[in-house]
């Protein structure tokens, strides 16, 4: 898999020299800027937050994975735990593609900049900052975690070379969400309350514990899918991904697209593709539902990882 991302120094030609370092650091640092590094940049540059999510847009955009369509995004999202001086952590996300699958594979850059937060769990986000108003498909997945609480989307405005700024109830009019399904719980709130399953069991592998620890905090109020996948590079490193529904089904992620794309954040830009040649391992753990990741997780891990068999683990009734 080949990629045509800009690259990180590229991105940070925005920063003054001074900046560029401490940026590059935290950007690096599974793409999570924290509250102090947003704080200082702030006042160093006497910008709002806003304004420096936007310019950190190519720096997520660094991380990008387009060999299909050969267009890169990112996305910035900010939490809602704030320090003492009022200030959260920013999370990048990016595009990611797949050659040879259909799009429907693909990643869109505002999902993983949510799969990023969701994994540093956060219990939910206040704003995101995208190069332009989010797809129809986004528009929807970010519904899922905002029904109640609309989330504040910003993009530049080129005419006053400042930005715009709506939210996803704008953004969505008439939306169909959770409340529609009976459901008042929020994407991710699950990260307060992760399902109740089996934390440990005897001699159990510990890839597949990791698998299950993802799928505690997946969210499926849907189908009751909790599923969790695991990923073992050669060196031991591992990296795990939950599962999140959504109420027009589609717009959901898959708990190996999570697990991939926080993989690709931690490792940096630029790493993935060497990356999926050390692969060694994938575990995918879920309960029994009416549906089932299997099949998907098996096609979409033979188009980068060929010789990697998908393990699979479902939780039966008695240890469910």
């Amino acid at each position: 898999m080949q990629e045509n991302s800009p690259t990180t120094e590229t991105a940070l030609q925005d920063f003054p020299g001074r900046l560029r370092a401490t940026i590059g650091r935290a950007a690096g640092n599974g793409g999570i800027i924290s509250a102090a590094v947003v704080r200082h940049t702030c006042e160093a540059l006497e910008i709002d937050v806003e304004q420096l999510m936007l310019r950190l847009v190519p720096v997520a955009a660094a991380y990008g994975v387009a060999p299909v369509s050969r267009y890169p995004v990112g996305a910035v999202a900010r939490g809602t735990r704030e320090d003492s001086h009022g200030y959260a952590q920013l999370y990048l996300g990016a595009n990611m593609e797949f050659p040879g699958r259909a799009l429907c594979y693909s990643l869109h850059a505002e999902q993983a900049a949510v799969a990023n937060a969701w994994n540093s769990r956060e219990p939910g986000l206040s704003s995101l900052a995208v190069s332009a108003p989010p797809c129809g498909l986004c528009r929807q997945f970010l519904h899922e975690l905002s029904e109640s609480r609309p989330l504040r989307v910003v993009f530049p405005d080129g005419a006053r070379r400042d930005y715009c700024e709506t939210d996803t109830a704008a953004l969505l009019p008439g939306a169909f969400g959770p409340t529609d399904l009976g459901h008042k719980g929020n994407m991710m709130a699950v990260n307060d309350a992760p399902a109740t399953l089996p934390s440990a069991i005897d001699g159990a592998d510990p890839l597949f514990l990791d698998a299950l620890e993802a799928a505690r905090f997946s969210y499926a109020p849907y189908t009751g899918n909790r599923a969790g996948c695991a990923l073992q590079l050669e060196d031991g490193s591992v990296f795990s991904g939950s599962y999140a529904e959504n109420a027009a089904h589609n717009p959901g992620l898959s708990p190996l697209h999570a697990a991939l794309s926080n993989m690709r954040m931690a490792l940096g830009p630029g790493a993935l593709p060497a990356a999926f040649t050390k692969l060694a391992r994938c575990v995918l753990v879920e309960s029994t539902a009416d549906i089932s990741q299997r099949q998907l997780l098996a096609t979409l891990l033979s188009s980068f990882a060929a010789d990697v068999a998908l393990e699979y683990h479902p939780l039966r009734a008695d240890n469910n």
